[in-house]
């Protein structure tokens, strides 16, 4: 996985031909474009994080309480974590190549790798959010009375 990663990292490294910003500066709408993406590629890396922390403790609770925990639910773990790391690992590349496309005086926003890592980050954090609370419930609904 870790190397899938650093191939796909080098794949995005470069910058894409642009349009420069006029006079080097952005416009205030332009900014507040930035700063919105920015906010929100950190608000998923924080989501990321949480859900990581979360499928822990469920199983950590579930273990200390002696409820039995099955392969299946030990797979649809990694998956949620592997998910996240998915996320956290976009959202970084986004950030990164948001500030390397400033640094060359050009609009982040209209380059087509930082929508795309963008939305992969989009898509994993919101698939490891939903597999998440599959996993509770499925967890609970195979261990049902009756």
């Amino acid at each position: 996985m870790v190397a899938a990663m650093v191939v796909y990292e080098n794949s995005v490294a470069e910058a894409n031909p642009g349009i420069y910003l006029t006079d080097g500066v952005l416009s205030d709408a332009q900014a507040k474009s930035i700063d919105v993406l920015l906010d929100l590629s950190n608000i998923l890396i924080a989501w990321a994080i949480a859900v990581i922390g979360a499928t822990g403790f469920f199983l950590k609770l579930n273990v200390e309480r002696g409820v039995p925990i099955r392969r299946i639910d030990l797979l649809i773990s990694f998956a949620i974590v592997l998910l996240c790391v998915w996320s956290l690992f976009f959202g970084h590349l986004g950030i990164d190549k948001i500030s390397q496309i400033l640094a060359l005086d050009q609009f982040p926003i209209r380059d087509r790798d930082v929508r795309q890592v963008l939305r992969h980050q989009y898509l994993s954090g919101l698939a490891s959010i939903g597999f998440f609370g599959f996993h509770v419930f499925q967890f609970f609904w195979a261990r049902r009375e009756g």
